[in-house]
This record gives structure tokens, sequence and C-alpha cells, in this order.
């Protein structure tokens, strides 16, 4: 067993765990000898021991002076003591469960400030094309998807997660699929969640042909006569869409079970959910209640705007019964705005026209719009979440909390903006003024072939060589929270965290960089990933940091990260995950 003897759920045993085993087989000690007595009757007051005791330490508290400490103690999901080992051995009892961390490092659970863990849960369950570095890779993935789920009838075949970057401006054909299969339809989600790749028979299903005009805020990428290339940005993919299936409660909790059990096999115990509607509050009450919801949440109930017409019509009756949805571990309070899209594409709105293309993007919401809703929802006590890409977008929001603070007063709401590929200098300072977490998605912050091959053209080097500037709004006084965008990129915090101390590509020994100057610290993103994102979420009075009194959500690594070249910080595995002081994984 793990850390010595507890029960592990079945489920569980199906995930990749073998590595850590074999890690793991020497870290436990049972308690028996040494231990204290129970007091038998009689005595004053029996003595209460601890579920759980970390022995050892490397423990790395995240509290405000940031200590580290060689013992912990956990009784019914709390940390009771801290300290030493001798300390902590007071609490030691028969029953007690014991982790020794000689050499290795414990941390409060990982949060992840901007994640979709049903969509996540759906490519690691479906046809997954995450990570797939060649078009000749994602052809072949997608031969066997479509081999190993043969439909006659028809049904629809959906991926996941392909690399936009690999097919330029213009974006993919529908010709490559239509070589696959022209009968069924098919329909590949890119990686971005902005983009789609379909084959005629989608297109014909879904009634898209020359003749459609672009929808509103979307772009149907053609041919030169017209006739669609089968590339859907924006609001267009939401044509496709419409002509499938819609997916059952049990479908959409089943994904989230997947999206949970990957989430914490790397260490993630709570997360904001950046994107749900009625289907995804049901299909968390569902897996709560069958005792599978594995991590703290909070979710963002998606506002009325292009990406979320199918909400808009019921989102203010959602929103009113948001409270029937809630418990101890799902929070509702949290509201999200797209202000525009992507740069992939250019359907991000930025400050100064895209280079040759003599346009800025376009705003979702213009700003005597997205002023009022933000108001709105921060005079309700909503916390407000906004994706935001291009540095108009970012300035619009920032206007927007700005224009709520002055028509509400101050609030402790918690707004927040994510993604924030470009913010113009102007803006950098506003973030802690209007106490506004920067939500970056720190593994983006390496010149990839997204940023040199898509952006770098109708960008230009000045631009790009701003992007992402974490370094610069921590300076500033601002709070950088760390977010995934799971499954948009890896879900795995350590990944994101050695991109933002080096701004190098996380999975290579060296590389070029996108501004040294943008280097934030190891500490800093551990904050990041564990105070800072539990501040945003409402929880910091119970988790983010391990401290007496806190919730026992914890990682366990197999080595010290503070340790090791920053080159390496990725290369740490998760041995143990825990939430209220039990395994969930793995």
């Amino acid at each position: 067993m793990l850390f010595g003897e507890n029960t592990r759920n079945a489920r569980n045993l199906l995930l990749p765990a073998v590595a850590a085993l074999g890690l793991l087989s020497a870290c436990s000690e049972p308690a028996g000898e040494g231990a204290a007595a129970v007091p038998g009757p009689g005595t004053e007051q029996a003595i209460e021991y601890a579920d759980l005791v970390l022995i050892n330490g490397g423990i790395y508290t995240v509290d405000a002076e940031r200590r580290r400490v060689q013992a912990a103690a956990v009784r019914d999901g709390l940390f009771v003591m801290l300290g030493s080992n001798e300390e902590v051995e007071s609490l030691r009892g028969p029953e007690t469960r014991i982790i020794d961390l000689s050499g290795r490092l414990a941390l409060p659970g990982f949060h992840d400030a901007h994640v979709h863990p049903i969509m996540g849960g759906y490519a690691l369950l479906g046809c997954n094309l995450e990570g797939l570095a060649s078009v000749e890779a994602i052809i072949e993935a997608v031969t066997a998807c479509v081999a190993q789920d043969p439909a006659d009838s028809g049904e629809w075949l959906e991926g996941h997660a392909f690399n936009l970057s690999l097919f330029g401006q213009d974006g993919p054909h529908r010709s490559l699929l239509d070589a696959i299969d022209t009968e069924r339809p098919i329909l590949l989600g890119s990686s971005d969640g902005h983009n789609a790749w379909v084959n005629s028979k989608a297109l014909e299903l879904a009634g898209i042909t020359a003749d459609t005009p672009d929808p509103a805020l979307g772009v149907i990428e053609r041919d030169a006569d017209g006739t669609p290339s089968g590339t859907l940005r924006e609001t267009a993919m939401e044509l496709v869409r419409a002509a499938m299936p819609a997916p059952t409660l049990e479908s959409n909790a089943e994904a989230l079970r997947a999206g949970l059990q990957h989430l914490n096999s790397f260490g993630v115990t709570s997360f904001i959910d950046a994107w749900v509607g009625r289907d995804e509050y049901e299909a968390y009450r569902a897996v709560e209640r069958a005792g599978d919801l594995s991590a703290r949440v909070v979710t963002s109930l998606t506002y009325e705007s292009g990406f979320a017409q199918h909400y808009g019509d019921e989102f203010d009756q959602v929103l009113g019964s948001r409270h029937e949805y809630e418990s101890e571990r799902i929070d509702h309070g949290s509201i999200k705005l797209f202000l525009d899209g992507v740069l992939e594409g250019e359907t991000a709105a930025v400050l100064e026209p895209y280079i040759g293309l003599h346009h800025s993007g376009e705003l979702i919401l213009e700003p005597e719009a997205l002023n009022a809703a933000v108001t709105r929802f921060d005079a309700m006590g909503l916390q407000v979440h906004m994706h935001a890409i291009g540095d108009r977008a970012v300035r619009a929001g920032l206007d927007a909390i700005a224009a709520a603070r002055q028509a509400n007063g101050p609030s402790d709401n918690r707004h927040h903006i994510s993604h924030l590929q470009m913010i113009h200098v102007d803006d950098i300072e506003r973030f802690a003024a209007l106490d506004t977490a920067a939500n970056f998605q720190a593994l983006w912050a390496y010149p990839d072939d997204w940023i040199m091959e898509l952006n770098l053209p109708v960008l230009g080097e000045e631009r790009v060589q701003g992007m992402y500037p974490i370094a610069s709004v921590a300076r500033a006084g601002g709070r950088i929270v760390g977010g995934s965008d799971w499954n948009v990129s890896s879900a795995n915090p350590l990944d994101a965290i050695e991109t933002a101390v080096r701004r190098q590509d996380a999975f290579a020994g060296n590389g070029p960089a996108l501004n040294e100057n943008e280097r934030v610290s190891l500490a800093q993103m551990i904050d990041a990933y564990t105070i800072n994102a539990a501040w945003l979420m409402h929880h910091e009075q119970q988790t983010g940091s391990i401290e007496v009194g806190k919730r026992a959500d914890l990682v366990v690594l197999d080595r010290d990260v503070f340790a090791v070249p920053a080159t390496q910080i990725n290369e740490a595995q998760v041995l143990e995950t825990l939430l209220d002081g039990e395994t969930v994984w793995p």
C-alpha cells in the first residue's frame, strides 16, 4: 500500500500509478512500537491521535512566512499540528498512517484557476489529439479513431485538442478528413477551443454552403470559390454543434469523473471550471452525490455571448437556481464573460491593427454592455471571470471593473481576467489598483509554433516580445494566479510553473526564450497555484497553505523542486494527492 495501510477506491487502481508505486514502496512506515499508548479507563482525557502524520519533511507550508517544517499531523481532515518529528510524535497512535517524506516535498494541493474538466474528460475518453506534433500524426490518430469506433448509422466522430498551429493562417482543409471518411460526420476541436475542423459530411448536415454568411463574431474559412474549407472559427463552430446530438447527463458525469482523476493525478485539489451551464451544474451534482467529487470547485456560469448562444435564453433562470446545486465543495458564485476571441484567426481584440489585415478584431460585448453586465454581477456579489487575449479586450475588462467599483463601491468579489496574452504597458498597474487577479496560463509563455508561426506575422516582434507579462504585473503589485486551461494545454501545474520560471519550452533543456525580463521565481509560481488561487476562490481560510486548522489538501512530490535545476522542475512526479487528508490519487 502507498505510504502505509489505507483503502483505495477501486476506480483509482485503473490509473497509471505503477511508477509511483515503485517510488513509494520504501516510504511507508507502520505505526507500532514507540507509538503512544491509548490511556485506559479512569484517565482524565483520552489522547486524540492523528489520522495521518507526515515526518522527515520537506513540508513547504506557503504560510505568511513561507516556512518549511519537518512534520505535520492531520485529524478529521484538518491540520492539527506542525513542527518537528518529536513534537508530532505525541499524536502518533496505533492506527495513525505515516508518510515518510525523506527527500521528498509536500505542498498544499495545487489550485487550477482556469480549467475545463468535462471537456478534458471527453478528450480522455474519446478521440484525443492533444500533444500530436505533426499533421501526419493527427491524420493517423483520427483514422485509428474511426477504425476503433465504426458507426454505420452515421454517428458523429468528435476529436479533441488538435494543434492548429500546424496548418498555417488559413487553417486545415476538409479534404484531409474526407480522405478518412466521407459518410460519417467528423468534427475536431482545436486545442485553443476557438476553432474547429470538419469534413464535408459535417458541413452538409449543418447546412453550411458557399451561400451561408459568416455568423456574428465568427468566420467560415473558404476556398477561392467561396466553398467552406472546413475550418470554422469562433461562433461558426456553433453552426455545426447545433446539428450534433446533445450530450446526456450520464456522459457528462462520466467525462467529469475522468477529468477529476486526471487533475488529481497532477496534484490538483481545487479548481475553477471556466465554462459551465445547467448541464454542467447537474453533472457536478450527480458526481458529488455518487461520492466521486475529489476536488473543491468554483464554477463560472457562461454569460450570454456569441460563444454561448445555447445558454443565453436561459441564463437568468440558471443563475437564479444556482444555489440548488451548491454544496460544501461546490460554489457556483462566478460568472464567465468572453471579451474577445484568440490571436489565431485574428479574432482577439487588439489596440493596433493586425499587420496587413487592416482590422483589430472585435469585442464580444461592446464597452457599454460590458460595463453594465459587470456592474450588475458585482452588485449581486458575484465574481466575474473574463476571457481576454488581446490588449484592447484586457483594457475593456479593466475598464468594466473600474465602472463597477464606481457604481457599487468596493467589494470582496475578487474578479479576475484570464489568459492575458497581451497587456498594454499602461494597464499593467491597474490589476493591483483594481484588486483584480491576473490569471495567466503560463505554459504558453514561450516562443512555440503558435506564437512564431501564427502570431508573429500579424503582430510583429515588439508585440510578441511583450506577451504574457507575468513578472511586470507581479512587480507592479498585482496578484498572479495560475491556470492550465486544460484541455487546451497540459493540466500539469509543474509544466506551467517551469515555463514561467524559464520562459522557454518546459519539455526541452534549452531553446529560445520569450522575453527573459518576464521570468518569475519558483516561489512566486508556487504561490500562484496555491495561496493566490485559493484567495481567488474565496478559500484562503481553509486551503492554499499548510497551517493548523486548515483542510489537509496536499500533494506529495518525489523530489524537492526548489533543490533541482529549473530545467527539471516539471520532471517531478506526483506520488500522492490528498483531499481532507484522504488519498484521491493514485
